[in-house]
């Protein structure tokens, strides 16, 4: 694609943004300072300032010394001291993007909502005056712009909300009046800053579920508070609400841009330029932009996967880029576990000083055995590091189990992937890539590599079917050719692959049924939380059954034979048994090479530390960079 709306300034209030791009607020969960000195969050924000997008936002942060304790803040969720900020902010501009900061007021950030009918007025100026300190702070450090967030249940919108706001005071009743705690919170942000600050406005354009905030009530008050405000920076949905999370981070079941044709809407009626969030990358914003529904848009795992994507497209290398495979690795991992970010195609992301920039001091042969994820990023990385590769592949073709994976109509993020991640492989001169070659003991011997990486993969698990055997299938190859089931089908095992094999069968319109011996609300329970959400909704909205806290026993004439919890058994009737019961490393090479090569090391699934794309990826990485 040829970005030529994207790469157009823009002016936002007093600041030129150099391009439409902003990478969006977000929590990376990294301390500031650790013993040994190093600085995880001042490394994570490097990568993202040389992003090449207009403006670099600082996510979820408290300015304020009162919020905090006493000369302390708390940007990103991780404490650090008030006059540590300048530098922060200079990391952010250094390749000459803009810096902004997104407010919120730790105490009352989404924990309000019960008290915003009897607050006190004393204590609705006090978080005023909190948000006015953190301003001046901002400005003082030298940020260019504010992200004041007004979405998603935050103090603003639950002021706003008229299922939450039951006041009689000026604060509550028409829409004016619960109105009225925005406006003068962003007055009195505007008087304490003038123009020196461009502020962005961020607002959940819908609230989603039933009795809570439309869109004919946001479109009003963005009207009311657009004078105000430089950027509205258009999202949905409520932070606290289960049902609501996968339309604030959208899985990749899901289409890109879905808040595109309600930002498109507030477009219509706003005379100030309109930001847009949720699955956007660069080409969905290339093509809103140029249809005139937005003026910029704002992405976060779009930039986490690759810190370099709008610089690559900038300069005409937009291949260049890994791309996200809106897996929701990160957020899982920070908003819901509440640990440091990883993502689960760039290793690196989250780790920044932990591992050595440049080639290694020694260049080595290191040989990979699999082509699969763990393989490729184990040879991509050790070129990168100045090693000889040879990468061995017994099957005629790359990418191992991420085929399978990447299969379904709904997996072209991860499809774009896989297409990266053996492009970039079979490009590099410092890589040999040899398909169709079985690799033994005697291979490796004979070959003679300073270093071996062996990345099989892993076993499926397969039970033994003796009453009707050709009504069983494996997943793997029905996710190949789905076509091969039957009408009534009954998959065995609710994890991803499972629910992921059901979601496809039933776009199919087949009548499926999953089985597992987890109750049901366990399924899922140690799986990425917002994808999860989707997945169950739309598989019951399909209608597809599950029977839980059963065994399979077998597979007979008329069905699945499944044993219950007391012993008895019944048939689930069935045309076709798919088995998705999970994988067993493959150990046998890695075991079989000790003592043969000086240097073995094992990746991925089969080093018993795999079953994700994130744990492929990062056992690949690491492996090649402890050569």
């Amino acid at each position: 694609m040829s970005y030529q709306e994207i790469f157009k300034p823009l002016q936002v209030g007093s600041k030129l943004w150099r391009n439409r791009i902003e990478v969006a607020p977000a929590a990376p969960f990294l301390a500031w300072r650790e013993e040994d000195g190093r600085q995880p969050l001042k490394a994570y924000y490097e990568r993202l300032a040389v992003s090449g997008a207009a403006v670099v936002t600082l996510g979820i942060s408290s300015l304020d010394e009162a919020e905090c304790g006493p000369g302390m803040v708390r940007p990103a969720c991780a404490n650090m001291k008030v006059e540590e900020l300048p530098e922060l902010v200079q990391v952010l501009k250094a390749d000459g993007a803009l810096a902004s900061v997104e407010l919120t007021v730790m105490r009352y950030m989404m924990g309000a909502r019960d008290r915003i009918s009897t607050m006190p007025e004393e204590e609705i100026r006090g978080i005023i005056d909190s948000y006015v300190r953190q301003a001046k702070i901002a400005r003082d450090a030298g940020f260019d712009m504010l992200l004041i967030h007004g979405g998603h249940g935050n103090v603003p919108a639950q002021f706003f909300a008229e299922y939450l706001n039951h006041r009689t005071d000026r604060y509550g009743g028409s829409a004016e009046k619960r109105s009225r705690f925005a406006l003068e919170l962003l007055d009195s942000i505007r008087d304490a800053v003038g123009s020196d600050l461009a502020i962005e406005y961020r607002i959940s354009a819908e609230e989603i579920l039933p009795g809570t905030t439309q869109l004919p009530e946001t479109l009003e008050f963005a009207q009311r508070i657009q004078d105000r405000i430089d950027l509205l920076h258009v999202s949905r949905g409520l932070l606290e609400e289960e049902a609501c999370l996968p339309y604030l981070n959208s899985p990749a079941y899901m289409p890109r841009g879905t808040n595109i044709p309600f930002a498109a809407q507030f477009k219509q009626v706003l005379d100030i330029p309109v930001n847009v969030v949720c699955g956007m990358d660069l080409d969905t914003a290339e093509e809103a932009i140029g249809k005139g529904q937005i003026d910029a848009a704002a992405m976060i795992r779009t930039a986490l996967a690759d810190p370099s994507f709008a610089a690559n497209a900038c300069k005409g290398s937009p291949k260049k880029t890994r791309p996200c495979v809106r897996c929701n690795t990160c957020i899982n991992t920070t908003h819901t576990h509440r640990k440091p970010v990883v993502c689960a195609v760039n290793a690196l992301l989250g780790h920044e000083t932990e591992f050595p920039a440049g080639k290694a001091e020694k260049a080595k042969h290191v040989l990979v055995i699999g082509g699969g994820p763990a393989g490729l990023e184990a040879a991509r990385t050790a070129s990168g590091r100045g090693h000889r590769v040879t990468l061995m592949e017994q099957r005629p073709q790359l990418g191992g189990s991420l085929r399978m994976a990447s299969a379904a109509e709904f997996k072209g993020d991860m499809r774009r992937y896989l297409d990266w991640s053996i492009r970039t492989v079979l490009e590099d001169e410092n890589v040999k890539v040899l398909l169709n070659q079985p690799v033994t003991v005697d291979t490796v011997a004979q070959f003679g590599a300073d270093a071996v990486i062996v990345a099989v993969g892993a076993k499926p698990i397969i039970p033994k079917i003796t009453g009707c055997p050709e009504k069983a299938l494996w997943v793997g190859d029905v996710e190949l050719a789905p076509e091969k089931v039957g009408q009534k089908v009954v998959i065995a095992g609710a994890g991803f692959t499972g629910l992921e094999m059901a979601l496809t069968l039933s776009n199919r319109c087949r009548e499926v049924t999953v089985i597992d011996l987890l109750p049901e609300e366990r399924i899922g329970a140690d799986g990425i939380a917002i994808s999860m959400i989707w997945l169950k909704k739309a598989l019951l909205d399909a209608g597809v059954k599950f029977r839980c806290q059963v065994r399979l026993e077998d597979a007979v004439a008329e069905g699945a034979l499944i044993s219950l919890g007391d012993g008895s058994r019944e048939v689930i009737p069935c045309d076709t048994l798919i088995l998705s019961l999970g994988v067993r490393p493959d150990k046998g090479m890695e075991e079989a090479l000790e003592g043969i090569a000086a240097d073995v090391l094992s990746a991925g699934d089969c080093s018993g530390a795999g079953g994700t794309l994130q744990k492929a990826v990062m056992g690949g990485f690491r492996a090649a960079m402890s050569i």
